[in-house]
């Protein structure tokens, strides 16, 4: 049995959609990882700069379906406590690749499906996506990853601007 490494990390994740919607999340994950994957949970504030706060919940796993962890799969549930809306987002990937590209950069590409329920309107929403990114180590304990996603696969004809976004995401190793 191998014991778990256990990492803290903060980030800031910027989510900006193509149809000018945006969500910006920023706080603070821990997380043990192992040979086999990793398990973590995060704790942060996020906001839409028009007229939205929300305390973010997320709980993380994945598993690897190789050693060097470049296949795997992986879940997330997001719980969003907003003034304007209360929702849990599950999402799942069934095949995430990461290869690395030189020592401090990697690529990836990330299929799920999500489905989301907002408490305060009793909405169920399911979606089909994809993101696919660059993540550069800038520094021992910081790296940086850039990435475009497409939304609402199940609606392949729809290329509007609310179905492409591109992200930015910072991490610093605590």
């Amino acid at each position: 049995m191998t014991i778990p490494i256990i990492k803290g990390t903060s980030s800031l994740n910027s989510y900006q959609n193509l149809d000018g919607s945006n969500i910006t999340i920023g706080g603070f994950e821990e997380k043990a990882i192992n040979k086999n994957g990793s398990a973590g949970a995060f704790l942060g504030i996020g906001t839409n700069f028009k007229n939205e706060a929300m305390v973010v919940i997320d709980l993380k796993g994945s598993y690897n379906y190789d050693q060097k962890g470049i296949f795997n799969q992986n879940l997330r549930v997001r719980n969003n406590v907003g003034t304007k809306n209360t929702t849990t987002q599950i999402r799942y990937s069934p095949l995430t690749v990461n290869v690395p590209i030189t020592k401090k950069t990697s690529a990836y590409i990330n299929p799920h499906y999500s489905g989301k329920y907002n408490y305060k309107t009793n909405d169920w929403t399911n979606s089909a996506g994809v993101f696919a990114g660059i993540t550069q180590k800038v520094s021992n304990k910081t790296s940086v990853s850039v990435e475009a996603q497409r939304y609402n696969l199940q609606d392949i004809k729809d290329n509007s601007g609310k179905n492409w976004g591109v992200n930015v995401i910072v991490n610093c190793a605590l």
